[in-house]
């Protein structure tokens, strides 16, 4: 970073990282209160909206080198890496997004602002994902989508980008299970609850041109009578079904790092920044959720995590707290202490 910021910007990307960890409630006017710098509120605001509005104030440039440092040091370069694409709102801000997932979380990776509401286009989620596979070109990943995207069509730009996908695919997606047969609706394709069904090289969609792909289909046992899991229709290039489900399961990380970013951890949803000061605050904020999830690592090693949070509790097979929050809310604890 130092490489992109003077010294006094580097600086005060530094004392905002610090801020974010203590203050989570994210607006400029509430950073420029913060902010410790002996001048006039106005003039810290002015101050800090410029520094948010500087060009460097970006994925690529910011956030990029310590991702891809990231991933190398702490993901071996066999191991498939998990995409997540997905789209979210903070109020106005209606986002698509890509992350990688981490210890059960979604780090984002490169998110663009959608001048819209609603769902993405393809030119859209080809704009957020073409800079995701020039950062990862020389590592293995596979993309993961649910079905609000356009996925035969994403599909077929995967195939000529070499890129591995697993889909979800809405249950009125028709399809020709057999060469000769006509098409059907996933949902009147025959089911078993906890058994998968794997169809190789199919036509999906009656629409020409995309050629053929796999599809998965999978339900989840019911153990509640109260309750039905969905069936999950899944448009893949992966062969092997046990991998195709094991990869999809990551998905859903997604939903807990979206919470990370609100409600759970930091709070932007009462920002009204413009896109590209609101941007340079995701990148703040990225930041300082890696150093988070990595401070809480170091909790765990010292020991000390059942001090600060609830580790067990009764028919609960994992720890309560994930490392981010144990990093977010642990490091005040231990400061506390040590006063």
């Amino acid at each position: 970073m130092k490489s992109q910021l003077s010294d006094a910007q580097f600086i005060t990307l530094e004392i905002l990282v610090n801020l974010l960890q203590q203050e989570r409630r994210i607006t400029i006017e509430r950073l420029a209160t913060l902010f410790p710098q002996p001048i006039l509120f106005e003039s810290r605001r002015r101050n800090l909206q410029r520094f948010l509005s500087l060009p460097q104030m970006t994925p690529e440039a910011l956030w990029f080198p310590i991702a891809k440092q990231w991933i190398k040091q702490h993901i071996p370069r066999g191991q498939i890496l998990q995409i997540v694409l997905d789209r979210t709102q903070w109020n106005r801000h209606n986002l698509m997004m890509v992350s990688f997932v981490y210890h059960n979380r979604a780090i984002p990776l490169y998110w663009t602002w959608l001048d819209k509401q609603g769902q993405s286009s393809l030119r859209d989620q080809q704009s957020v994902l073409q800079p995701v596979f020039r950062l990862l070109k020389k590592r293995r990943f596979v993309l993961l989508g649910d079905r609000e995207f356009h996925s035969i069509e994403l599909a077929a730009w995967c195939v000529a980008k070499n890129v591995l996908f697993i889909f979800r695919l809405p249950k009125s997606t028709t399809v020709q299970p057999e060469a000769g047969a006509g098409f059907s609706r996933l949902d009147d394709l025959p089911q078993s609850p906890g058994i998968p069904e794997q169809y190789l090289q199919i036509q999906v969609t009656q629409k020409r041109g995309f050629g053929r792909h796999n599809l998965v289909m999978y339900q989840k046992r019911a153990y509640a009578q109260s309750t039905t899991p969905e069936v999950w229709y899944l448009l893949t290039n992966l062969t092997d079904i046990n991998q195709v489900l094991f990869h999809y399961d990551f998905r859903f990380c997604i939903e807990p790092g979206f919470k990370d970013f609100k409600s759970g951890g930091y709070h932007l949803e009462d920002c009204h920044a413009d896109f590209h000061r609101f941007t340079a605050l995701l990148v703040l904020m990225t930041i300082a959720y890696s150093l988070a999830s990595v401070q809480g690592k170091r909790i765990r090693k010292k020991q000390v995590q059942q001090y600060v949070g609830r580790v067990k509790e009764p028919k609960r097979a994992h720890y309560r707290h994930s490392r981010f929050w144990i990093g977010l809310y642990g490091s005040l604890w231990i400061g506390s202490l040590n006063l």
